[in-house]
């Protein structure tokens, strides 16, 4: 799955076709593919998904330690 490999939403895979920033097909009405041509054109481009999704985790992780630091001072 896309959004394992990348550890992002199914969402922001969904915004990505959507956007038509990945190319994917349908099988049927409902049920989308993503060829494995795809996936590694998207990530040599310097995708945001690949680069992006792993600055946010730092930040929200970052965010996090500090409000943990934050309260436990004010317990004291």
């Amino acid at each position: 799955m896309v959004a394992e490999r990348w550890r992002c939403s199914e969402r922001h895979v969904r915004n990505l076709i959507r956007t038509g920033e990945l190319k994917s097909f349908r099988v049927g009405e409902k049920l989308l593919r993503i060829s494995i041509e795809a996936v590694e054109e998207y990530e040599q481009r310097g995708s945001r998904a690949v680069d992006g999704e792993d600055a946010k985790a730092k930040r929200a992780s970052a965010n996090n330690a500090a409000r943990l630091a934050r309260m436990r001072r004010s317990k004291r």
